[in-house]
């Protein structure tokens, strides 16, 4: 993972998987998808209320072989498409010019808005407010809900079950 928000009563409460690929990219789709289903599989079944997200960086290139872009858009809905996989997915096409380097621009035009950065994070941010107790988190759920809530944070690492949500 790279990226691990966790209490230390609690455990992990937000994991984020990161992979790039700049060239290639019909070669290696395949093994990142393998790659990041696997890591999925495993981290879920170790930690189940987990909210867990997979970024995925791809230079803009792969816009010129669109059979390619499609792969991994398809790839990216179907790691998220599953309970026990991931909760939200994204890709970030990143530009940069080989001949004259000017710094990188990241392109928003060609990505869905179900794998867009935006949708993402508050994915990631509301899953995680669903799996935890409501004493906890409790200045970000007053700023989403815009209002005060009668509550304290709690340390205390108060353990939620799956049978507490119902599964």
């Amino acid at each position: 993972m790279d990226v691990l928000v966790s209490q230390w009563a609690r455990g992990p409460e937000l994991l984020v998987s990161t992979k790039s690929m700049v060239s290639s990219f019909r070669n290696n789709l395949a093994n990142r998808f393998e790659e990041s289903y696997g890591d999925a599989k495993n981290l879920r079944g170790r930690y189940p209320l987990v909210s867990m997200g997979f970024l995925f960086v791809l230079r803009s290139t792969i816009l010129d072989d669109p059979g390619a872009y499609e792969k991994a858009v398809d790839m990216l809905r179907k790691l998220q498409g599953e309970a026990d996989a991931y909760d939200a997915t994204c890709v970030v096409l990143a530009e940069w010019s080989d001949d004259d380097f000017n710094g990188v621009t990241i392109r928003t035009d060609a990505v869905p808005d179900d794998l867009s950065a935006d949708r993402f994070l508050a994915t990631l941010i509301e899953a995680v407010l669903n799996r935890t107790p409501v004493e906890m988190h409790v200045q970000v759920r007053e700023r989403r809900e815009h209002r005060e809530l009668p509550l304290e944070e709690s340390d205390t690492g108060a353990l939620i079950t799956l049978k507490d949500l119902g599964a």
